[in-house]
């Protein structure tokens, strides 16, 4: 998130504090549908600042959501965003990576600090033992990080097209997309179980490199 996107984010978040219970779910959800709008975050917050004024402007007068955009609010959406311009495939290459960056950069750290080899390390080192500094990737670690990433992809998609659904239908949508997401990661854990091979072994200082590295790259990312 660059540096105008991030203010008017920080803006629009102070003026959602002011939206009132009855209003908030609907906001809510129309938020959450925007924010699987094929637009760029800075565009997705120049909208939702729109619809801040919009509905605090009607509170005041004490109405409440529907009287400002109707009982559906799918259509009302649809046709903000279709005023929009889509993000270019450069900034959908940018997002995609972003992304990828992010979400590889804390599996990696997790990876780094539960590994046996991390807690050897330490134990070794509190013992005065000979230190080894070489930790190891397993094919099932590689395989189940791939398989996080997609499912993060996959849950976020199914919500965010869902996010009108109301009662059984978005239960419903909230059901699948949990179960999607309990199959991923039991399948992630079978591979992890059952993936011991060791894909390659690194030195764990170069691998704290290399999620640092990948951790800036998202920033930097983040702020084009």
């Amino acid at each position: 998130m660059n540096k105008r996107t991030k203010e008017l984010n920080r803006h629009n978040n102070e003026l959602d504090k002011q939206i009132n219970a009855e209003n908030h779910e609907a906001f809510t959800d129309m938020i959450c549908y925007l924010r699987g709008a094929d637009i760029s975050e800075y565009n997705q917050e120049v909208v939702r600042q729109d619809l801040l004024e919009m509905l605090l402007s009607a509170q005041n007068r004490g109405e409440n959501i529907h009287s400002v955009i109707g009982e559906d609010y799918k259509p009302f959406c649809d046709d903000v965003i279709a005023s929009l311009p889509s993000k270019t495939a450069k900034q959908k290459v940018i997002d995609f990576f972003n992304i990828i960056c992010w979400c590889l950069s804390i599996l990696g750290a997790i990876d780094i600090i539960i590994a046996d080899e991390t807690i050897a390390l330490l134990r070794d080192l509190a013992a005065g033992r000979p230190l080894n500094f070489d930790i190891s990737v397993s094919v099932g670690s590689a395989i189940a990080a791939g398989i996080v990433i997609a499912a993060a992809f996959i849950i976020a998609e199914v919500l965010m097209k869902n996010s009108f659904k109301t009662g059984k239908k978005k239960n419903g949508s909230g059901v699948k997309a949990f179960g999607a997401g309990a199959g991923m990661m039991a399948l992630f854990l079978l591979i992890a179980w059952l993936g011991k091979a060791t894909l390659f072994t690194v030195n764990i200082f170069v691998a704290c490199a290399v999620i640092l590295a990948l951790y800036i790259t998202h920033r930097m990312l983040a702020r084009l």
